[in-house]
């Protein structure tokens, strides 16, 4: 590790003062997301925002041949007695995870610490070499990544599975996509009514994964309960308690979110 963060501070260094890597997109979702801040305070969360995306980029090659003794070492989670007794009962959950680094080690360090494995939903990659590794990256601890165009069919298909269904439901849905909107970080933001639809269809209690940074290369993991079901048919009790949680984690860590993603590129007005 000592080495891939050697690399990490290069990559910085790169990123950061020569390339300018998508520049335009974090300073604009910076700025906006935090208006009440100081044009210096903003800069430094761009600053650090790069710093912790270069540590990102090296943990998550890391992951493909990290040690589940090395991995508990750098990955905690606390509040697991709170789903012990859905273990207990045979019952599955979904854990909800958003942009915040390191998302990808607390989904695989869930399958060791959790009392079952988190099978993540994850989108399909163009290049079937890359698509292969990061599915044999992501179940080499018990997990079983789920296509997302195929998580219902999948669940309905191994109903005696016991799993936590992992989803990073933060991104931009697609201009086509049914949408949730909601006030997020100052701004009018879509999101994927998936999360909540398929809590819905299989009766699942939703948790969220609030990932935070202790230093460099150890995180912690704490489980917040979202809802629980029986849920309505037009309930969207899940995605509001998801995006309240989400933004607390960001403001209260605003350099570990993921600024590089175009995430406000929907605009509301053009729905309505």
């Amino acid at each position: 590790m000592g080495a891939l963060y050697f690399i990490a501070d290069f990559i910085f260094l790169l990123s950061y003062y020569v390339i300018g890597y998508r520049k335009e997109v974090v300073k604009g979702n910076v700025d906006n997301a935090f208006p009440e801040k100081t044009a210096g305070e903003r800069a430094e969360i761009r600053k650090e925002f790069y710093r912790r995306f270069s540590e990102y980029l090296v943990e998550a090659l890391k992951a493909i041949s990290i040690s589940k003794k090395e991995l508990l070492k750098r990955v905690s989670y606390t509040n697991v007695p709170e789903v012990q007794p859905y273990a207990d009962a045979g019952q599955s959950i979904i854990v909800i995870a958003s942009h915040q680094f390191n998302w990808e080690w607390a989904l695989l360090a869930g399958c060791l610490e959790l009392p079952f494995p988190v099978d993540a939903v994850y989108q399909q990659l163009s290049n079937p070499g890359y698509d292969q590794l990061m599915l044999e990256t992501r179940g080499k601890f018990g997990g079983q990544p789920v296509e997302k165009s195929k998580v219902l069919r999948t669940i309905l298909k191994k109903k005696d599975r016991l799993r936590a269904l992992g989803i990073v439901a933060d991104q931009s849905p697609r201009k086509k996509s049914p949408k949730y909107w909601a006030t997020f970080l100052n701004q009018d933001t879509a999101f994927f009514l998936g999360p909540e639809q398929i809590a819905r269809a299989v009766n699942y209690p939703a948790y969220f994964f609030a990932v935070t940074r202790v230093k460099r290369g150890c995180y912690n993991v704490e489980l917040k309960p979202l809802v629980q079901p029986p849920y309505g048919k037009d309930d969207h009790s899940l995605l509001e308690s998801y995006v309240e949680a989400t933004e607390e984690l960001v403001r209260a860590d605003p350099a570990g979110y993921l600024w590089s993603h175009k995430r406000w590129k929907l605009k509301r007005e053009d729905f309505d």
